[in-house]
């Protein structure tokens, strides 16, 4: 019995690696896209928003994640951002849209 607990243990210590090393990983990719597109990463850190179990290629069972930050283009508002870390791909990013230089009101005509 005790060797099912040191398994369970074992396990439990490496998907917490796991997450810190997915975590790193979204955190770095969400400021070199800030950065590239001259925007400004907020408080320097992403946010585990959901995690699922999902198949790879080749078959096996393991984990996706989708990691939220928020962001800046004129430094007096926020707005979100994510990434989402899979299996078999490169990182993805999404952002929300946001207006270059300084935003014009619309006029109605």
């Amino acid at each position: 019995m005790a060797w099912l607990a040191l398994v369970a243990l074992v396990g439990g210590f490496a998907l917490w690696l796991d997450g810190l090393r997915a975590r790193d990983l979204a955190l770095t990719v969400a400021r070199q896209q800030t950065a590239r597109l001259g925007l400004q990463l907020l408080d320097d850190t992403v946010a585990l928003q959901r995690v699922r179990v999902v198949r790879t290629e080749g078959g096996w069972l393991t984990l996706a994640r989708r990691f939220r930050f928020e962001f800046t283009e004129t430094g007096d508002n926020r707005r979100e951002g994510m990434v989402i870390l899979g299996p078999d791909r490169p990182p993805h990013v999404e952002i929300e849209a946001y207006t270059e230089g300084n935003p014009q009101p619309m006029r109605w005509h």
